[in-house]
């Protein structure tokens, strides 16, 4: 699954300004916990257990934030959204859509 992860950047190219753009962006915004924990709609984090970029710690975080929070850490899968793990992700999503939202505050 890696290697055709990787055979697809190097297909694509890497744009090294979209990669300084995501960078920029996640500085510039700060510590967002705060405003997590006034989420209200019904939420579901997915995180991949083998995400090179975030560590499932910090998803779990993400979950602990948002009141509610459902929190689904997927075996197999990385940074991205592979095409055989598309039909879970994608009942995870429906199961989530289904629920009625929570109040305001």
């Amino acid at each position: 699954m890696q290697r055709a992860h990787y055979e697809r950047i190097a297909r694509r190219g890497l744009d090294s300004a979209a990669s300084r753009r995501q960078l920029l962006a996640v500085l510039a915004t700060g510590d967002r916990r705060p405003w997590l924990s006034r989420i209200t709609a019904p939420t579901l984090v997915l995180h991949g257990r083998l995400d090179p970029l975030l560590p499932v710690a910090a998803g779990i975080e993400t979950a602990a934030c948002i009141p509610g929070a459902r929190l689904v850490v997927i075996d197999g899968m990385g940074h991205d959204l592979p095409p055989p793990l598309l039909p879970r992700i994608a009942d995870e999503i429906a199961q989530i859509a289904a629920l009625p939202g929570r109040p305001s505050n």
